[in-house]
């Protein structure tokens, strides 16, 4: 805090509930995040956007920013009219076309529901205790049809299922989500999305996203 302080930075912190909120507030940060379970990638809470956003608003006297599961201008006006200041968005700008993703993994992130993504600790391959939501994939059936086993026991986990440009290879379970240049089988890595990722539909450039997502500041102004 210290470090960011002296640059002349402004700290924020992402937080799970009104308690961890107070705790960032007290250690000096300048802007909370209250992250909802719905949320892609990785992902701590327990307690969903909704009804954590005005909760963590209550608790503290700086900005809250909302985030998880907001996808177009109806979750941001949502986000603002229980008391945030602004949002933190992810999942749409999986289809921005400035967007350094696979193909494949913008394919699926087109075509999913919130239903296909999953909650879980499965892809933690260099970096290990942080739970994160992701599409449901090949490797997640694999691991399902398998009992769920425990982190040592889970099927094929030594195998490489894709490399990087610089042909380093990335094993099943890694935490990397894929990117343009990598090759292999793409569908089988940690593909993160939120539930919010049955919103997103077209690919766009992320300025026409931020217009979208802009719509939801007008209307909260005029109600």
């Amino acid at each position: 805090m210290q470090q960011v302080k002296s640059g002349g930075a402004i700290a924020m912190q992402v937080v799970a509930s009104a308690l961890d909120a107070k705790m960032a507030e007290r250690a000096g940060f300048d802007i909370i995040v209250a992250q909802g379970r719905e949320a892609g990638g990785h992902v701590r809470g327990e307690i969903g956007t909704m009804a954590l956003i005005p909760q963590v608003v209550d608790a503290v006297s700086i900005p809250v920013i909302a985030a998880g599961g907001i996808a177009d201008g109806r979750g941001v006006a949502a986000a603002l009219a229980l008391g945030a200041a602004g949002v933190w968005v992810g999942t749409p700008f999986l289809l921005a076309s400035e967007a350094n993703i696979h193909p494949v993994y913008r394919e699926l992130a087109k075509i999913a529901s919130g239903d296909d993504t999953v909650y879980s600790s499965l892809f933690d391959i260099g970096w290990q205790d942080a739970p994160q939501r992701t599409l449901r994939n090949s490797t997640i059936a694999m691991w399902e049809a398998e009992g769920r086993p425990g982190q040592a026991n889970r099927p094929h986990l030594a195998e490489t299922v894709a490399h990087r440009a610089d042909r380093s290879p990335i094993p099943r379970y890694h935490f990397a989500a894929p990117t343009r240049e990598m090759t292999g089988n793409i569908e089988a890595m940690a593909l993160y999305a939120g539930q919010g990722v049955g919103l997103v539909r077209e690919e766009k450039p992320a300025a026409a996203i931020m217009q979208e997502l802009l719509h939801g500041f007008d209307y909260a102004a005029r109600h």
